[in-house]
């Protein structure tokens, strides 16, 4: 790919503006690393009094650990997906990347979670919709930057 006389002189390539989809996209996945720093220091400080039996399939003793991958697996990549939106240098692809691999952990995470714990929790499906909602707000932005791409 070659530089345009737009890419040399800082403004962005029509491709590269942020849509709806990717303001809405980069609104969840701050709301998805809020609540997972929020569920990980929850874990850590054991404010839920969960069972630590809970734990038996897992290489943990404590929700400690469980806490601390939760923010570093969910709520760092949601940030850095989140950011490569809001960075409007960035450009476009890696913002639809960054919302396809958020999505895509978040789904990852709660199906882990239900094969090790073998427990049911009611937000378990509440955060597998807004994993699928992450990935088709970024497939939606893709078919927008796409489509104006081809005009």
């Amino acid at each position: 790919m070659t530089a345009t006389a737009d890419d040399l002189s800082g403004n962005h390539r029509v491709g590269d503006r942020r849509t709806v989809a990717a303001w809405t996209l980069a609104v969840v996945e701050v709301f998805v690393a809020f609540a997972a720093v929020a569920g990980g220091l929850a874990l850590i400080g054991d404010h839920w009094g969960m069972s630590r039996e809970w734990l038996h399939y897992t290489p943990f003793a404590t929700w400690t650990g469980p806490g601390i991958a939760l923010m570093a697996v969910i709520a760092v990549p949601h940030v850095i997906a989140a950011a490569l939106i809001a960075v409007l240098s960035v450009p476009a692809r890696l913002g639809i990347l960054g919302g396809l691999l958020a999505g895509g952990s978040l789904v990852a995470w709660i199906v882990l979670q239900l094969a090790l714990l073998q427990v049911f929790f009611f937000l378990q499906p509440v955060m597998v919709v807004v994993g699928l909602i992450e990935v088709g707000l970024s497939m939606w932005w893709r078919r927008g930057v796409v489509a104006r791409a081809a005009h």
